[in-house]
């Protein structure tokens, strides 16, 4: 299964989509950060400014600064993006606790706005499935 927040003909799309919804943008209100999604071999950066995705950079050098990262395998990033993932992939509490997904880099960060990126997430599993 193609990832499509990886995919360059999908970006927009992604973005607009985490864009609209009212819980993202409540949660993310305050939200300024760069967070490096690791899918196998392939990243991008998503950019969170004040409520809003301002930009998903696809393929990003190791000159692009992030704030942290989740990472993972493209296997385990397929069973989180499905519909009704199976257990330990369901969230991202529970894939990193059973070691599933990597998370790093600027960890007072990443779970200061943990609600948000959450929220992220969910949209992108919605996003997956349409």
């Amino acid at each position: 299964m193609a990832i499509r927040f990886l995919d360059p003909k999908s970006i927009d799309g992604v973005r607009a989509y985490v864009n609209n919804d009212p819980e993202f943008r409540l949660a993310s209100k305050f939200v300024i950060a760069d967070i490096l999604l690791g899918v196998g071999d392939s990243e991008c950066i998503v950019k969170i400014r004040e409520g809003l995705v301002s930009e998903i950079q696809l393929n990003p050098t190791f000159m692009d600064a992030w704030s942290f990262h989740i990472k993972s395998t493209e296997d385990a990033w397929n069973k989180f993006l499905l519909p009704i993932p199976p257990p330990k992939h369901n969230g991202l509490f529970s894939a990193m606790i059973s070691q599933n997904f990597k998370v790093g880099g600027n960890l007072e960060i990443a779970f200061s706005y943990f609600w948000a990126v959450c929220r992220m997430l969910d949209l992108f599993r919605e996003v997956q499935n349409n």
